[in-house]
């Protein structure tokens, strides 16, 4: 198993903790005069695990806020649950407050949050620490699922007269999780005269990696470990494209969500009669990135053409 660590962003300045009046703290930038925590979120590239379009409001479901306030704990939240109100604002049920305006806090947030205690562990209020959770991706993909796809933010010094844009947080979530699409040509002897009309694979599944990770908030570098034995996934099926005439070759598309490892990936393909294999080793997959493997099918073998590394879109 391989630890990926997902680096902080880090806030310029030290985190110096100034004694100021309130009127001098509302004074300054774009400091909310009530204190309050308010969030904007969105990712942090423009296409989501379908390749569609992304928007702050493109994140439906609930996300996990952590605010960590080392000087004073008054001000340190623990997995608070922020939902998408009429489509354009965030909100939590709980009033979060910052101390002020100077005081660095550090913040983790995770997406999408399912439950309540989806992502309970990050940081213990009444221990003071922070905790390692446990999440993973489904072993069935053949119909597309958020929950796969982990978003996560973390900001191990943040400060708000710096860091706050118009008054709010900003949460910009990066993919912790690694995406592999997988491209099968398909070799023309499978056609008639008239081309290929449909897709003549019945079944695909990528193997050898482990589908849960140890995440572990301890440290500025967020920590990703996969863990458990390596499970096959059977990805979501994509676009077919037909061959239009005898000679033409058609393409099969399918995509999968992957732990980040350095893995042994076998794709198998099954058509009504055959079975075709493919195996790649040591191949390192990493948290944000997007691999698209690109195979020829042909009535004796499939075989690889590319392993193309690109980051997440």
């Amino acid at each position: 198993m391989k630890a990926i660590q997902f680096f902080a962003i880090t806030a310029l300045g030290a985190a110096l903790f100034a004694s100021c009046s309130n009127q001098e703290e509302l004074a300054t930038g774009s400091y909310p005069s009530d204190n309050l925590i308010r969030v904007t979120a969105g990712v942090n590239n423009d296409m989501t695990r379908s390749d569609e379009a992304v928007t702050p409001t493109s994140l439906t479901q609930n996300f996990s806020l952590t605010v960590v306030n080392n000087t004073n704990d008054k001000f340190s939240y623990a997995n608070e649950i922020f939902s998408l109100n009429g489509g354009t604002e965030w909100s939590c049920s709980n009033k979060l407050l910052w101390q002020n305006l100077t005081t660095s806090v550090e913040i983790v947030a995770l997406y999408p949050a399912t439950k309540d205690n989806t992502f309970d562990g990050v940081y213990s209020k009444e221990n003071k620490s922070y905790g390692t959770i446990t999440y993973g991706v489904k072993s069935d993909q053949s119909t597309p699922d958020e929950a796969n796809d982990l978003l996560l933010y973390h900001n191990a010094n943040f400060k708000p007269e710096k860091d706050l844009e118009n008054g709010k947080l900003n949460i910009e979530f990066k993919h912790a999780f690694c995406r592999v699409d997988i491209e099968v040509t398909i070799g023309s002897e499978f056609n008639t005269t008239d081309g290929l009309a449909a897709n003549p694979i019945q079944g695909i599944s990528v193997g050898g990696t482990q589908i849960a990770a140890d995440i572990s908030f301890a440290s500025a570098e967020t920590t990703i470990t996969a863990k458990g034995d390596a499970t096959s996934i059977t990805p979501t099926p994509g676009d077919f494209t037909k061959a239009a005439n005898a000679t033409a070759k058609a393409v099969a598309r399918y995509s999968c969500i992957v732990i980040p490892q350095t893995a042994d990936l076998k794709v198998l393909l099954h058509t009504s009669d055959r079975e075709f294999e493919w195996t790649g080793s040591q191949m390192t997959l990493e948290s944000g990135k997007q691999y698209t493997l690109q195979l020829n099918m042909t009535k004796k073998s499939a075989t690889a053409r590319k392993f193309i590394l690109r980051e997440r879109k």
